[in-house]
């Protein structure tokens, strides 16, 4: 009878050790994520160093508050960092022994060190620093926590001021912190107007495009805005895309269907459209065929990938196209219409033709352009560009298009233009379009989208958008940490974010919102009150307007007052606390007056 092989017990040990170390590493790096991500996004401003003084991380909030961090190569031991962090040698020999220390409150100039200043200038800050031990209880790291106590600093003065002005009269000054309220007041106006200001402007320069379609769509595909001229591009109403997002395509030619098709396909997988692409749109019920170009672009709304993107009728140019195809022989008649602006110009870069729609787009009259050479009409071609569009179409005999901007001085022939050149056996045929008018548009567009950006990542604003059932749809970085304590609050409610006060208070107020139209502005606590971990906002209340002007959901603008509540909360019992002393020291006058008015009688 043969009998199995006992295990190994040498080899299971072996085993049994690789797991358990295997184990240990992966919880060494689980533990390593979830330190480095307490630290990146902490509100509070951290560095960690390691024991040699060398610096390993540095979050944001430390970088707002101080400024660039030290150059590399500057150790925690040099004089600058232990200015910069306002500890001294000996405190750091306590530090790397395991001692917890923490410094007194010092004031803090980068310039004073030799780095670039902050746009807060000198400030208060108070450190905390820590030894991180490891597992053997062994000093691994060292953590540098600041507080900025500039704001307390300024209150503690304002209260000494009060003080001094109670000294000597009765009066109690009330405007000591009303600077402040002022201040805040004024820069939310600021940012409501502003805001308003960019809907404002966004929406003239969508619904006053002409000649072409703009369109916003977001990630997902789905339309977020898109300018009136839609229907005469695609045949469809502005209303019946954004109820039916599907009906911007349904009259695609059957033919370009599937290439359309790709194309949206593969800007949600690439994040980018195919370059210049055509299209042909059956308008019912005429059964016209229209052919469009379609521009895109990526950017970020919102905080979202979205695409900005132009839709041109080329339906002109096309039909140009067929007559050159055609025979050579329309090129005369061609030249006669005023619709395009169509010229010719031989091998000797002469120009031989030049239509009326040549006359009106470049406002250069056929006397001016014909014998002439194309240099001779635009002395600036060649810093133009629009020399090397003639000369490639000249040598590579291949169609071409471009873009240029000419300028020579004189105003009248200055401007964005198209071209579109055609080769021939004498020479070239050119299709020229004035497009100055649709650069402004573009440019003005790109103005206000970096405008938005600008409002919508400062990082002291608070801004949420909610829809019609009150959820929240987008909210910037700090709306998002201060309702949600960091996490995201996109698709949730105020019932699900804060007590049920705060939740009743702020749903009365988007009600109103919703039913009235009109802008509500609040100040409100969004936790208990009379606790001092409680955040204070001053929130206005917007009415987010949709595409036919009715409201259809509520935007918030807020800013975090905790601080400045609780300074006047300060100020109020000292000054109560004033008033009180005051009080008593008059009635233990008054009563002294009447004694010695006794004795004197």
């Amino acid at each position: 009878m043969i009998f199995p092989k006992a295990p190994d017990p040498k080899k299971l040990l072996e085993e049994q050790e690789a797991f358990q170390e295997a184990e240990r590493r992966r919880a060494e790096a689980r533990a390593q994520a979830i330190f480095d991500s307490l630290i990146d996004f902490s509100p509070v401003a951290i560095e960690i160093f390691d024991p040699q003084g060398n610096l390993l991380k540095s979050n944001r909030a430390a970088e707002r508050l101080l400024g660039k961090i030290p150059p590399p190569g500057i150790s925690l031991n040099d004089p600058k960092t232990l200015k910069r962090t306002g500890l001294l040698e000996p405190q750091l020999r306590r530090l790397l022994a395991g001692a917890r220390i923490e410094t007194p409150p010092y004031w803090y100039d980068p310039a004073e060190i030799g780095l670039p200043p902050t746009p807060y200038g000198k400030i208060c800050l108070r450190v905390t620093a820590l030894p991180l031990l490891d597992y053997e209880g062994r000093v691994k790291m060292l953590a540098l926590i600041y507080e900025d106590l500039t704001e307390l600093k300024k209150a503690e003065a304002s209260i000494q001021e009060l003080k001094s002005a109670t000294a000597t009269s009765p009066v109690y000054p009330d405007s000591i912190n009303s600077a402040d309220a002022r201040d805040i007041e004024f820069a939310r106006r600021k940012i409501e107007q502003a805001w308003r200001e960019s809907e404002e402007r966004y929406r003239t320069l969508i619904d006053s495009a002409q000649e072409l379609c703009i369109i916003r769509r977001a990630e997902d595909g789905r339309i977020l805005a898109i300018s009136p001229s839609v229907r005469e591009l695609f045949g469809v109403s502005r209303e019946t895309v954004l109820t039916d997002n599907m009906a911007l395509y349904a009259q695609v030619h059957p033919e370009d269907q599937e290439r359309v098709k790709s194309a949206e396909l593969q800007a949600r997988q690439t994040g980018e459209y195919p370059p210049g692409l055509e299209f042909r749109i059956i308008k019912e019920p005429e059964k016209d065929t229209v052919w469009l170009r379609m521009t895109a672009r990526t950017c970020t709304f919102a905080s979202r990938r979205t695409f900005e993107i132009i839709v041109l009728n080329i339906t002109r140019e096309k039909q140009l196209e067929e007559l050159l195809r055609k025979k050579e022989q329309n090129i005369a008649a061609m030249l006669e219409t005023q619709v395009a602006g169509v010229f010719l110009i031989n091998h000797d870069w002469v120009i031989t033709a030049w239509s009326k729609g040549a006359e009106k787009e470049t406002r250069v009259n056929s006397e001016e352009a014909v014998g002439r050479k194309l240099w001779e009409v635009y002395p600036e071609a060649e810093a133009s560009g629009l020399a090397a569009i003639v000369r490639k179409a000249l040598l590579d005999q291949q169609p071409q298009n471009g873009e240029f901007f000419y300028q020579d001085g004189r105003e009248r022939y200055a401007g964005w233009f198209q071209l579109t050149l055609f080769p021939l056996d004498t020479g070239i045929l050119g299709l020229i379009t004035n497009i100055t008018a649709r650069r402004k548009i573009e440019q003005s567009w790109q103005e206000l989208d970096r405008r938005f950006q600008t409002i919508w990542q400062n990082e002291r604003i608070l801004l949420a958008i909610k829809d019609a059932n009150l959820r929240y749809i987008q909210a910037n970085p700090v709306a998002s940490a201060t309702y949600g304590g960091g996490s995201s609050i996109l698709g949730k409610s105020d019932a699900e974010l804060f007590p049920a006060t705060v939740t009743a208070m702020l749903n009365s107020q988007d009600r109103q919102v919703l039913q009235t139209g009109r802008p509500v502005s609040l100040e409100l606590c969004l936790g208990d009150p009379k606790s001092a971990a409680s955040t204070w906002v001053a929130l206005s209340k917007l009415p987010l307007p949709g595409a036919n002007g009715e409201t259809v959901g509520v935007i918030d603008i807020g800013f975090d007052i905790t601080r400045l509540v609780q300074i006047q909360t300060e100020l109020r019992r000292r000054r109560e606390q004033l008033e009180k002393i005051v009080a008593e020291q008059t009635e233990l006058l008054r009563r002294a007056q009447e004694e010695l008015g006794r004795w004197s009688g």
